[in-house]
Order: structure tokens, then sequence, then C-alpha cells
């Protein structure tokens, strides 16, 4: 799968991590200034809004185009469930009705709930005795920072040939006895988790499934997270189901690890408390994702967001240690993080009990937006991922690429159309030596999927895609 990307840097700075402001609104970590610093940052935000204005305020497609400029992400726990959550003060156990309500969803018995889907994936790690895992080498950071924390030596493995998942196919050389396969459906994709626990039973291996971007997707019939030994799910906020963070474990196999310890198993010290924070910030971004004041006021100051997160945060870049092949060293300290130190309060439980009783729906919706893109992007040089018969419904976003084109040049007419795009995780380091692994993160773009966006909107942004390529084609 041959890449041709040639602005990288920029890209990378503009793209978003798995958990982290999911709807690409214009947030910041609160500090407080001085005089002169707030007066630089507003100073450096103008100049920066009069020497680029094109990007500040991107010009329109056309006529028509309106309906093309949604927001990449819109949150699927509507004000009004916000609201309805409060219900929590008036039940008895709503963590424990939640957990009954997991049971009978998954049709699984072992269900534990954890801090986050990161967490979860550490906890189950922390209490098994193998020490080596294998895994994708292109993937959410913060599932190797869970194998890290754990104290496990990771062996990368590529994608698959035009696939944006490590197949059976690809595990089949490193599944070896003693072995832990990590297996993930990257943005929803299903690979083929069954062949893969099928090899894994023969080798003497053992499974974990990251269902945490296929939330609800199904693979046979089946849900996906239940194939392997155990199943790792997450409420995070930028997640089809989200109630600002938390996530669950299903164990698909109770006899290779004490359910009770794996229960009450934390790798930091956790509390447990109302969530006014994030729930401010869901309202906001609720109303920030509304299409019309999308269209007027937020998309105009997503490209100031990068340049005020360098001016008024500290915070440090994220970095994968080099090589296909990361030494164990031991069990490393926990981040003091939410992801690791917050439990999930009854008010989340009830938000999510809100969201799995619509799952359904949900997902019915999504696989009807994903065939909107398929069909304008058939036959065409846009590229997509889905394998033939796979089931759409767990799709987090729909990925497609451009082959042979300069993604950041991709990028940039999009933006100039009022269409923000996303790409995630384009550290290079693990993918060396792993040409699809590269290829995918130098060429990989995201599509929104989500149940507010309209098959007509989903078309006049596939519509827009078609129309950059013709005119980069055309030069």
């Amino acid at each position: 799968m041959p890449g041709n990307e040639t602005d990288q840097t920029a890209v990378a700075r503009a793209s978003i991590h798995c958990e982290e402001n999911p709807a690409g609104i214009l947030a910041t970590k609160r500090e407080t200034p001085t005089d002169d610093r707030a007066a630089a940052a507003r100073s450096r935000i103008t100049m920066i809004a009069s020497e680029n204005p094109t990007s500040v305020f991107p010009l329109a497609a056309g006529p028509g185009s309106a309906e093309a400029v949604v927001p990449f992400n819109a949150l699927e726990t509507t004000n009004w469930d916000l609201c309805k959550a409060f219900g929590w003060i008036f039940q008895p156990d709503s963590l424990e009705a939640l957990r009954v309500s997991l049971q009978q969803w998954s049709h699984e018995e072992n269900v534990v709930l954890a801090p986050s889907g990161e967490c979860a994936i550490a906890q189950i790690l922390s209490l098994l005795p193998q020490e080596e895992v294998v895994m994708p080498a292109w993937i959410c950071h913060q599932v190797k920072t869970a194998v890290k924390v754990a104290g496990k030596r990771i062996i990368f493995v590529d994608l698959g040939k035009n696939s944006i998942n490590a197949t059976s196919a690809e595990y089949n050389a490193a599944a070896k006895p003693g072995r832990i396969l990590l297996i993930a459906h990257l943005f929803g994709v299903p690979t083929d988790v069954e062949a893969i626990c099928e090899l894994a039973r023969q080798r003497d291996c053992l499974t974990i499934e990251d269902a945490v971007p296929a939330i609800g997707g199904r693979q046979d019939g089946r849900l996906l997270g239940t194939f392997a030994d155990f199943g790792v799910f997450s409420f995070e906020q930028s997640k089809r189901l989200p109630a600002f963070r938390g996530g669950f474990i299903v164990a698909n196999n109770g006899r290779l690890c004490d359910l009770a310890k794996l229960a009450n198993n934390r790798l930091a010290e956790t509390t447990r408390s109302m969530p006014y924070v994030p729930l401010a910030k869901a309202f906001l971004q609720n109303v920030f994702t509304n299409p019309w004041i999308y269209r007027q006021v937020t998309r105009r100051l997503l490209p100031l967001r990068p340049a005020i997160g360098r001016i008024l945060t500290r915070r440090p870049r994220q970095h994968s240690s080099p090589g296909p092949i990361q030494e164990a060293t031991g069990p490393q300290a926990a981040p003091r993080t939410p992801f690791y130190t917050k439990e999930i309060h009854p008010y989340q439980a009830q938000l999510a009990l809100r969201m799995i009783r619509r799952i359904d729906n949900i997902g019915a919706k999504i696989s009807e937006l994903a065939a909107v893109y398929e069909k304008h992007f058939q036959g065409t040089r846009i590229q997509t991922f889905l394998p033939a018969h796979s089931d759409r419904s767990g799709l987090m976003r729909f990925p497609i690429a451009y082959p042979g084109r300069d993604r950041s040049e991709i990028l940039r007419r999009a933006r100039q159309r009022g269409i923000h795009l996303k790409v995630l995780w384009s550290e290079e380091a693990d993918c060396e030596g792993l040409p699809n692994s590269l290829w995918a993160a130098r060429n990989l773009i995201l599509l929104p999927l989500y149940t507010a966006l309209s098959p007509s909107a989903a078309g006049r942004i596939a519509e827009t895609l078609l129309d950059i390529e013709r005119t980069v084609a055309a030069g």
C-alpha cells in the first residue's frame, strides 16, 4: 500500500487521539495567565487569523454545500438524556442495574465495570502470567499505554494489505505458545476475529478483544467483544455510547483468572464522584454541534484550536518507543488520569443504561450512513476498507484513503470547503518495517458517523470529497 504523505507534522498536530476532545470543538486546559500572557495570546490568535483568513473562515463549496458542513462528531447523548440521567438519585443501585443490563445485552454472565477501556486492558493483563502481547503496530496509543502499565512485552504485527486491521494472516507467525493476542476492530471495522481466536486455541495463546471502537457490531450475528477470552468496551466521550468515561470487561473465559479479583483490581487509587465538569462540557458540545451553530460559529473557531492549545497549555506530547518490539521493564506506574483514578458514578451508569436500551436503533442508523458513503465511493479512486458483507452497525468512523495523493493537500482542500476531517495516530516509530501500518498512518482519513448526521448530509460530504479528488487529479 504505497503512500505519498509530505506534510506529516502538520497532520499530526491536527489529529485527535481516540479518547480526547471528540467533537473537534475548541477546548483547552484552563490556566490563569497573567495579563501579559493573555494579551500575547490574543495577539497571536489575531495574527494567525489575519495571516490565513481562509483557514479561519472556510470557503463555501458551492450551491447546496452547507449540508456537507457538519461536526466531525456529535454525542449520541442528547441534553435530554443528560437531564434524565439525574434519575439515579431515585434508583437503589444504578451500577448493578447497568451490570445486569450489560449481561443481558451481551448474553454473557461475567461482566465487570472498570474506570475506562484503557484501564480495563491493563487490569486484565496485570492478572495474567503471560509476559508477551501480540498486537497491531498501528493502534490507539492508549492501548499501548495499558500494555506498558501491566509490564508486558509488546510484539507488533503489521496490518493486512488493503485493510486497517491485523488479520489472522498477520498474527500467524507471532502466535507462539504462551503469548496473548490482542485483537482490535479499528474504527469499528470487524477483523476476522473468529479465525484469530481459533489460531490462538491451536497455539495455546490467550486472547483479548478490544471492542472499544466497535460496540454494537456483530460478526455472524454474534457481538464483537464476545469472541475472545476477554472483551473490552468503553463509555468514553468519543465512543458510540458516551457516558463521559468508564468501561467494562466481558470475561468470556472465567477460568483464566479470579473474577472477583478482576472486578476489584485497580492500577491506581480510585475515587467516585459526580462528573460535573464533563457534564457541563457535554451540554456545551451538544450546543456547539447543533448544525446551525456549528456552521455559523463553531467551524470558524476550529483552525484556531491547535494555536490556542500551544499558547495556553503546557501538556507534553505523547511519544511511543521506537522499533517493532518493545522490551518489558516491569509494570509501570499507571498515569494519574481519570482513565485510571475515577470509578463510574451512578449518574454515568444511568446515562449508559439509556444508551444501551437504544443501541440497536443507533446501529441501524450507522449502517444506513455507511451505505451512503459506500454507494458514492464505489468504483472511484477513493479507497474504502469495509470487508464485503461485514456488519456496519458498530462502525465508529468511516475510513477512506486517496491512494497516490498527498493527504495534507486533501485535508487542506476539504477545510477550504468547510469540512474538517480527522486523522489519527500519526506516530510512525512503531510501524518501522511494517509497510501496511506505515501506509495507514500516512494516508488514512476518517469521515463522520453519528445518528444526528442525515443521509443527505453524508451524501453531500461524499460528493465534495469526490470533487476534491477530481480537482487534485486535474492539477
